[in-house]
This record gives structure tokens, C-alpha cells and sequence, in this order.
């Protein structure tokens, strides 16, 4: 059985509940793969992210990380040897143009599909989203990225990261033009998702757009289907 956990982003003191009940599912069984590739090594490097996620999620017994910094030539059988996947923030387009040019996007399908456990943080979770213009207030294509689909794990929603309430017109706008519904994530809140259902989690709740641009407030610990 496969599941993702999402977050919204944020620092690990606001994600440590979504970190916390992620950690407990991973155990301390297989290692944890930490993908930072979304980071921009000019402003923070792969050691400084390193020492980030060790610093998440050493509080939870989980010491054992490797870290990959580069997809080509990645396959099936080396994925499986992980316990469950991170993938970082930083870049969206970036992160999804390294995805797609490395064929990982079929790797983490099938890890998935073989009930792999993922966590996207941020430009992480929005590519498991249906499209990725949702971060285009934020970050630059600088890649050029031309097909702006994501990995679509949630079905035809979208995410939103770093949500705040002046979003919205951005959110109604990316809906008229793409006609997608949005789930949008603040920095304190975050989703489970498993089995077609998903729960909100963190301390904040969530907020679902349809694609009539009606908003719903979901609380944490509440769930809600997109199958």
C-alpha cells in the first residue's frame, strides 16, 4: 500500500507533525532517500541540505539517509532499496525538468505502484500534483519547461504551496486559465494521501478549490476523496 505525504513547505519546526507521523511509517527498516535536486546549489549547498534533513529527522530515530543529487541512471532496483523517498524544495520547474529528463518519473511510478512511500515538501509536492503552474508566482523557468504537467498522484488536483488567503485571485486565475481544482497548502499544513482518500494534517487546515473557484475549508484530521 503506497502513500504520499505533501507539505506546504516551511521550516521543520512547522512541518513536525506531518514529519513526525511520516518518520513513524518509514521505521527503521530500509533507509530514507533524500532528493534535494529542486535546491539551487548557488544559494545553499548539497552538504548544508544534507545536514537539514538529518536535522528533521533525527528527532524520530531515522539516521540512516542517503542522499542523491544526481537521477540519470537511476533504475527500479536501486529505488527499492529505499524505505521511502523525500523530495525536497527549491525550483519547481527545475525539479520537474530533472525528473523528466532522467526517466525518474517512471521509477517513482513504480515505486509507487509496488506501495513505495513518498514525501514532497513544497516544489516536491507540487509535482505530484496535475500541474505545475501553480508555482509560477514563485519560481522562474529559467529550464524552459514547456509541458507544465505534473505527476498527477492526486488525480486532477493540483497543489498549492506556501498558501495564504492573497493567493486566491492567483488561484482563480490559474483555475480559468488551466481548469483544475487546487488543493492549497500553508506552511503548517499538509496531506496524507492513501488508498484515494486524503487526510489533512499539521496544525492548519486546508483549503480545496473545484473549478467553479468555490473554496472549502478542510480541518486537519479531516478527510476527503479525489477518486
Amino acid at each position: 500500500m503506497s502513500t504520499l505525504y505533501l507539505s506546504g513547505g516551511g521550516d521543520k519546526e512547522q512541518t513536525y507533525e506531518i514529519d513526525r507521523v511520516f518518520a513513524g511509517e518509514l521505521g527503521s527498516g530500509k533507509p530514507l532517500l533524500y532528493v534535494p535536486i529542486a535546491m539551487n546549489t548557488a544559494h545553499i549547498s548539497y552538504e548544508d541540505c544534507y545536514k537539514w534533513i538529518y536535522s528533521v529527522m533525527d528527532p524520530f530515530g531515522i539516521t540512516d539517509i542517503t542522499m542523491w543529487t544526481d537521477l540519470r541512471g537511476k533504475t527500479s532496483k536501486d529505488l527499492m532499496k529505499f524505505g521511502a523517498v523525500y523530495i525536497g524544495g527549491g525550483n519547481t520547474f527545475s525539479l520537474m525538468h530533472d525528473i523528466l529528463q532522467s526517466g525518474f518519473s517512471s521509477q517513482l511510478t513504480t515505486f509507487i505502484d509496488e506501495g513505495g512511500l513518498i514525501y514532497g515538501g513544497s516544489a516536491g509536492a507540487i509535482v505530484m500534483g496535475s500541474h505545475l503552474a501553480t508555482c509560477e508566482h514563485m519560481d522562474n523557468n529559467d529550464v524552459q519547461l514547456r509541458d507544465r504537467s505534473g505527476l498527477s498522484y492526486l488525480g486532477d488536483y493540483s497543489i498549492w504551496c506556501h498558501y495564504d488567503t492573497y493567493n486566491d485571485d492567483l488561484i482563480h486565475r490559474f483555475i480559468d486559465t488551466y481548469s483544475k481544482p487546487v488543493i492549497a497548502l500553508n506552511e503548517e499544513t499538509g496531506l496524507q494521501v492513501k488508498n484515494g482518500r486524503m487526510e489533512i494534517m499539521g496544525t492548519e487546515p486546508a483549503y480545496v478549490f473545484d473549478v467553479d473557484k468555490m473554496k472549502k475549508r478542510v480541518e486537519p484530521k479531516e478527510f476527503f476523496s479525489f477518486s
